[in-house]
């Protein structure tokens, strides 16, 4: 996955001028989503491994919100996909979502820090 298809550029640009073309709040965001994002993977396959679509739902829907707030947009959608899963009364994820959702993440957390320090040596 190239960076363009991993990150929303313009939800980063946003996230930066929000802090006045600073990196501060961007740099909290991603501390977060690095250190919050591993729980919320592991409840998502807890809920597929329970067959409990709902739960599926509901955690995918959390994973989405912070993967969308952040403009990791790869992660973002494989989030609404399993939100929709779940939403739709099933849990039946298949058998690789352990190894997409963790390279999806960690491709995203490289794709964020790598802009943040790009961003901070020009």
């Amino acid at each position: 996955m190239t960076r363009s298809d991993l990150l929303d550029q313009t939800t980063l640009q946003n996230l930066v001028e929000l802090d006045d073309g600073s990196h501060g709040l961007l740099s909290e965001m991603i501390a977060i989503f690095r250190d919050d994002t591993p729980r919320r993977i592991q409840d998502i396959l807890a809920a597929a491994t329970q067959g409990n679509a709902e739960e599926l739902s509901r955690a995918g829907h959390a994973l989405k919100g912070g993967a969308g707030a952040l403009g990791a947009n790869a992660l973002r959608l494989l989030a609404s996909d399993l939100e929709a899963l779940g939403r739709g009364g099933s849990a039946d994820v298949g058998p690789d979502l352990s190894a997409s959702l963790e390279t999806t993440f960690q491709a995203s957390l490289a794709a964020l820090e790598a802009y943040v320090s790009q961003r901070q040596r020009k």
